[in-house]
């Protein structure tokens, strides 16, 4: 019964290590895809770690900002 419980603790950690449940990729490992939709569809942010990219820096586990292209 421990290793139900193990694992059940183990699905609310980020990929961080932490229990962040807002990120991107807790949130896809968790398959709330819709949810995910939602915080990248005008991103600002990347994870250093995943490559995920968010609206927010809270949304991912290292946030880095985007750089803005030029129009070359």
């Amino acid at each position: 019964m421990s290793d139900q419980r193990e694992k059940a603790d183990s699905d609310l950690l980020c990929s961080c290590g932490e229990k962040h449940t807002g990120h991107i990729c807790w949130l896809s490992r968790m398959g709330l895809l819709m949810e995910v939709q939602h915080l990248c569809d005008n991103p600002t942010v990347s994870c250093s770690k995943c490559g995920a990219k968010a609206n927010l820096p809270h949304n991912v586990c290292f946030p880095v900002t985007l750089e803005e292209t030029s129009g070359s």
